[in-house]
């Protein structure tokens, strides 16, 4: 179902409270950066943000939920112009061109992952930035660990970069699935490289009624 005003209480626990992307990072030494990356949830302030974002854009994003669930979702996708996103400038591969959206933050339950629901995610929302102008999407991709650089060692891959550690938590999607939707990397990374779409894509866009079938399909898992 597309994410708005009167679909808030259908989004993913973590995509309800976790501010990582909608808030300034805060400043501190590096050495208090896995704090940040921890406790950085707030009901209130992401209940403001996603409100605010409803009213300039339709639609914020997608969910995946269970027929029988009055709230919550299995997956949630939040997508929007990088300036309502001042948290993606934490990553190394930042900042988000000029010209793109950002898809911020896919959550999905563990129960839900790898049966396909992420690329119908990534398909409705190609087709909801396409409708709404956007020149490009852009996301920040995770390297999962058969695809690292052999040297990196685990010391050095933690060493490397907190946000790796809180993929989940922040709604980081591995690179694969976002290759398999169309995106290719156009800032590589050890662990977090950022990929990118140009809009319209050349492949073909799921038709609105297809794309409202399959979110409303929700099979048990």
């Amino acid at each position: 179902m597309p994410v708005h005003a009167g679909t808030l209480a259908r989004i993913h626990r973590r995509a309800a409270d976790t501010v990582f992307w909608e808030l300034d990072p805060p400043r501190s030494s590096p050495r208090h950066a896995d704090t940040e990356f921890t406790v950085q949830r707030s009901e209130l302030d992401k209940e403001a943000w996603l409100i605010a974002r409803c009213y300039e854009q339709y639609p914020i994003g997608h969910s995946i939920a269970e027929v029988s669930a009055d709230e919550g979702a299995l997956a949630t996708i939040l997508f929007c112009p990088p300036e309502f996103a001042p948290g993606a400038s934490r990553f190394p591969t930042a900042p988000i061109s000029q010209d793109a959206w950002v898809i911020t933050s896919l959550h999905i339950d563990a129960r839900a992952q790898r049966r396909g629901y992420e690329s119908v995610l990534l398909d409705a929302t190609i087709a909801a930035a396409t409708s709404a102008g956007a020149q490009a999407l852009e996301v920040f991709g995770l390297h999962e660990p058969s695809a690292r650089d052999a040297t990196l060692d685990d010391a050095t891959v933690q060493a490397h970069s907190p946000i790796a550690r809180h993929a989940a938590a922040i709604g980081l999607t591995a690179v694969p699935i976002l290759e398999s939707a169309g995106f290719r990397i156009v800032d590589d990374h050890p662990l977090l490289p950022r990929l990118r779409l140009s809009l319209p894509p050349v492949f073909d866009l799921m038709e609105d009624q297809e794309i409202a079938d399959l979110l409303a399909e929700a099979p048990a898992v």
